[in-house]
């Protein structure tokens, strides 16, 4: 079963439908937006980066948040998804909002240079995406680990996503403000261990949500964090996202090389992993040309494809045959491209199939 670890769906103005089974957290949808599911922020929406992702994405310059946009936004994710036979399931991501140190939620960030939200999924709008397909889709929640509700912290509130039937939980520190020494945090993987909850963590370079704290990119605080833990026998299973790489090839690349080596060294017997996703995206590509590259390595990595980032498929035509290249160009889907240009640059089998296991994923719920 090949399954794509990380995969993000979101709206720019979903209001929350009363109709929905909500989690007892989410009654009102988002903590900083009261009466929203899902929503993107001005700021995001004002990004230079977000002028390359209407095009690709269809979206006419100067739609304004809101149901047309969020249309075409749905026909986006259908179109792309259902063109994708090779891959069994999605991992579909929520993404909670920033929290402040004290624990203060910030709702959508209004401009630049402002703290705050870029992206807000319910996990409530996730859920039901899920329930609604799933032959196809697989719920991944987002929690952030500040996160209360009266006398409730969030390690409380993970039980009921693990209940729901989450398969892993998505973070980004650099843009949430998430410090990995805190003692929320390690209470939270803590818990996520006892549930056997996956962590989904992006560490490394962003480009498409602001880099707020850029503190947070190194992985090596969290893994520092991890050796505790795993001394503890309280360890929680954790893939880090795009395998650590910075979003240039001229950026600082410590942070992936002492992933890698931790991997490969003292964690190799260790549930650490590493997701291969957004690394055929504009900037990352020679990362992706390393890894596959790197076969001792392919054992601790996971198919992901951070849709919907697209695939920039010229920068790896040297490496393949006209023909397979010029069939990987012509599929229509962007996940499915992704999939088969990974396969071509000769990723083990391992690498497309192992996320059930990691995953816990049953032979019922697949």
């Amino acid at each position: 079963m090949v399954i794509d670890v990380h995969c993000h769906v979101g709206y720019s103005a979903r209001r929350i439908d009363p109709a929905l089974p909500r989690f007892t957290f989410e009654k009102n949808g988002a903590p900083g937006a009261p009466g929203f599911d899902s929503y993107l922020s001005p700021r995001l929406l004002s990004r230079f980066a977000w002028f390359f992702i209407r095009r690709w994405l269809g979206i006419p310059r100067g739609l304004k948040a809101g149901d047309e946009f969020d249309a075409l936004l749905e026909k986006v994710y259908d179109r792309h998804w259902s063109a994708a036979p090779g891959i069994d399931r999605f991992v579909l991501l929520a993404f909670d909002e920033y929290h402040a140190d004290a624990g203060r939620v910030l709702g959508p960030s209004q401009r630049r240079g402002q703290v705050g939200s870029d992206l807000y999924v319910s996990n409530t709008l996730v859920r039901a995406l899920c329930m609604a397909r799933p032959d196809r889709y697989l719920f991944g929640a987002s929690l952030h680990p500040y996160r209360t509700e009266g006398d409730r912290d969030a390690a409380s509130m993970l039980e009921e996503l693990s209940a729901a039937g989450a398969v892993l939980i998505k973070w980004l520190p650099i843009h949430q403000n998430i410090r990995a020494e805190d003692p929320r945090t390690v209470a939270f993987l803590r818990a996520a261990a006892r549930l056997k909850m996956p962590m989904l963590i992006h560490y490394g370079g962003e480009m498409s949500l602001a880099r707020q704290h850029m503190e947070f990119e190194h992985p090596g605080p969290m893994l520092d964090v991890l050796r505790r833990l795993r001394a503890d026998g309280e360890m929680p299973t954790v893939i880090v996202a795009h395998a650590a790489t910075p979003s240039f090839i001229f950026q600082s690349a410590d942070g992936h090389r002492r992933l890698i080596e931790a991997l490969l060294g003292e964690f190799a017997d260790a549930p650490i992993y590493a997701d291969i996703s957004a690394l055929a995206a504009f900037g990352r590509t020679p990362w992706l040309k390393r890894l596959a590259a790197n076969k001792a390595v392919h054992k601790k990595l996971l198919f992901a494809t951070d849709f919907p980032i697209p695939v920039m498929l010229r920068s790896f035509r040297r490496l393949m045959d006209a023909e397979t290249y010029a069939r990987i160009a012509a599929d229509p889907s962007w996940a499915h491209q992704d999939l088969l240009l990974k396969q071509a640059l000769g990723f083990d089998p391992c690498v497309f199939t192992q996320a059930r296991s990691v995953l816990n994923i049953n032979a019922e719920s697949a």
